[in-house]
């Protein structure tokens, strides 16, 4: 029978930290320290080839990684790249301390999942990082908090201090979700607070400031606040979405110093301090009665390139707001040097910027969208896009998609064929593909003739009645047919052209309101007939007010014509019959290049009007002259307006 035999293999071992210590251990010789439970193994001599004399530790279980790993180096091995005096003596890093460059939420026992309690373990976290007594005021302790993709659940609001910084994995990935309703996402706190303790406003050199928050969402229900910013200066704030839960023909109420249906609040303590500087970068503020509100003096705030979508008022400044005079109180003017630039408004019930106190704010490059309709498209207006009740604010180059609707959305949209029965209300084309509820019909050859019917002429009280011959397009039936407004006169084959008319029965409701100077922030386009009193675009008639109307007028069909100008109107709407106003002034000066024998046969003039048989004269309708030009010219008419407004 065959004896098996395990023999017995010791290797050299001591006690690391007694006597001699760790020994020289020969080429490839094993040493164990018993006491430290750590193993080593001889490196060998230079002339065995070794790079040097010593031994190398061999990790084990009872190693702490994080200890060892002292020798991270950025960028190791990039010769472009050098770290410490020079290449030989790289900067050396613990991977405990690499790894702590990046506090992740999940070191705090946020998982972000939806169904765990965030708030404390949030709270936590901001506070053991940003309000920790004994790192607090320490610069290299500001850390930034990383708050991984998920969706935290929360039920209070969190606060957050000064040199808090912030960062999500991006809007609709990174997910503040408030529970509680009448709490607000975010608030912002002062120095002097602690944790569990938390103090709103403090003072200039304590107040809430610095902080940085970026790529995420916060939501909230039952019209709670977003974010409450109390006297925050010097902080940036991008790539947030704020989502509510209000939607149109949802009421707004009216009281913004009582109401929590708030996206971002933005208070002051007093005069001293208050909410200024503060940049808010690529923000998303959706579904609230209000976006932004402040009732305080609060200065030098920049919105860049943010979306105000479905909203009450997507900007509300002064509006509920007691003013002092009085500047140590915070109240003393209201919200000043805000600039608002390369931004969206879109779908606001009513006005997407009201400015109701405060001076120096300038809304700039932003875009407006169906805004101040009530709900409805540009065609039904209830109020100013944007109502400025001060001096000094401003409108520089906005765009507002009211302009065309309610200015002008005349235009040749094709000319047609089509066979007509009298009595009857249908046309057959060969497409209704642009064909739309509205426009004109405008003959041009043939038997067959459109309806007509006799309407009161607003515009001339002294004539009872005018005759129109021009039909409009009443519905959309098919892709091939057609109703319009009145039955066919006359039957017979006939020709016709389609015209988008300029609206006639609604009420220019201007798109900036208030004591300000503003342009139209783009260039516009129709065109003129031959004719006289064709009405070719609106203008909207507040108060005493001008405009200044910068043209170029070139000849498309029938003569040879260009003409620049610069036309002027100049409105006096005071009521004083004696002196016969209200009323209007309208003048053009111009060059002209082409044939002379049409040099002055265009001419504009302007009337005040009481569009919707409204009490007031409300719209500016201007008017072309062409009756000199040949039959059936055309002449596509440029221009842009800049509009002088008083109280």
């Amino acid at each position: 029978m065959a004896v098996v035999q395990i023999s017995r293999i010791q290797i050299r071992r001591g006690q690391k930290n007694q006597g001699t210590g760790l020994p020289q251990l020969s080429s490839g010789e094993l040493g164990w320290a018993i006491d430290t439970q750590e193993m080593f193994v001889g490196n060998g001599s230079v002339a065995e080839g070794a790079p040097q004399v010593g031994n190398t530790k061999v990790i084990t279980e009872h190693d702490d990684l994080f200890q060892l790993a002292d020798s991270y180096i950025y960028r190791n091995g990039d010769g472009a790249i050098v770290t410490g005096i020079d290449s030989v003596n790289p900067v050396k890093r613990s991977l405990q301390d690499r790894l702590d460059d990046r506090v992740s939420s999940k070191s705090f026992g946020l998982t972000g999942e939806q169904s765990q309690d965030a708030t404390v373990l949030l709270q936590r976290a901001i506070d053991q990082l940003f309000l920790n007594a004994g790192t607090q005021l320490s610069t290299s302790n500001r850390v930034e908090l990383h708050l991984e993709a998920g969706i935290y659940t929360i039920n209070d609001t969190i606060k957050v201090p000064p040199f808090a910084t912030i960062r999500g994995a991006g809007k609709d990935k990174t997910i503040i979700r408030q529970l509680n309703t009448g709490r607000a996402c975010i608030q912002t706190v002062s120095e002097e607070s602690i944790p569990g303790g938390y103090i709103v406003g403090g003072e200039y050199a304590t107040q809430a400031r610095d902080i940085s928050i970026d790529g995420l969402t916060l939501t909230v229900t039952g019209g709670s606040k977003g974010m409450i910013l109390d006297s925050c200066r010097d902080s940036n704030f991008s790539n947030i979405k704020v989502n509510g839960n209000w939607a149109i023909g949802t009421l707004v109420p009216t009281d913004t110093t009582t109401t929590s249906d708030i996206a971002l609040l933005l208070n002051s303590k007093n005069g001293g301090v208050e909410s200024s500087n503060n940049v808010f970068y690529r923000c998303d503020f959706e579904n609230f009665g209000y976006g932004v509100v402040s009732n305080w003096d609060i200065n030098d705030n920049t919105f860049n390139q943010c979306n105000f979508t479905t909203l009450g008022y997507g900007i509300a400044f002064g509006k509920n707001m007691v003013v002092d005079s009085i500047p140590g109180n915070g109240k003393s003017v209201g919200p000043s040097n805000t600039i608002i630039k390369s931004s969206v408004f879109k779908d606001t019930l009513y006005q997407a910027i009201l400015i109701t106190n405060g001076g120096n704010n300038v809304s700039k490059e932003n875009k407006f969208y169906t805004c101040a309709n009530n709900g409805g498209g540009d065609d039904q207006p209830e109020t100013a896009i944007v109502t400025i009740d001060t001096l000094s604010n401003k409108s520089v180059n906005d765009y507002f998609s009211r302009t065309k609707v309610l200015s002008y959305s005349q235009g040749f949209i094709r000319e047609s064929s089509a066979t007509l029965v009298a009595g009857g209300l249908s046309v057959i084309v060969a497409s209704t593909a642009d064909i739309n509820p509205g426009q004109l019909l405008i003959k041009k050859t043939g038997i067959g003739e459109f309806g007509f019917t006799l309407t009161d002429n607003l515009n001339t009280p002294e004539v009872d009645t005018d005759i129109t011959t021009n039909a409009r397009v009443d519905q959309v039936i098919s892709p091939t047919e057609f109703t319009v407004t009145i039955p066919h006169l006359a039957s017979g084959a006939i020709t016709f052209e389609l015209v988008s008319p300029v609206i006639e029965d609604v009420a220019y409701l201007p798109e900036v309101e208030g004591p300000v100077n503003y342009d139209w922030g783009y260039e516009h386009e129709v065109t003129i007939l031959d004719g006289d009193a064709n009405t070719i675009f609106r203008l909207p008639k507040l108060q005493n007010q001008a405009f200044v109307i910068e043209y170029t007028s070139m000849s498309e069909q029938g003569y040879n014509g260009m003409r620049s100008g610069t036309m002027q109107i100049v409105v006096n709407a005071t009521t004083d019959v004696a002196n016969g106003t209200p009323s209007l002034l309208v003048s053009d000066e111009y060059d002209y290049l082409g044939d002379d024998l049409y040099l002055d046969t265009i001419s504009f003039d302007a009337i005040l009007d009481n569009v919707g048989n409204t009490p007031d004269l409300n719209t500016i309708i201007v008017k072309s002259n062409a009756s000199g030009l040949p039959t059936e010219a055309r002449s596509k008419f440029k221009f842009k307006v800049k509009t002088k407004q008083t109280v």
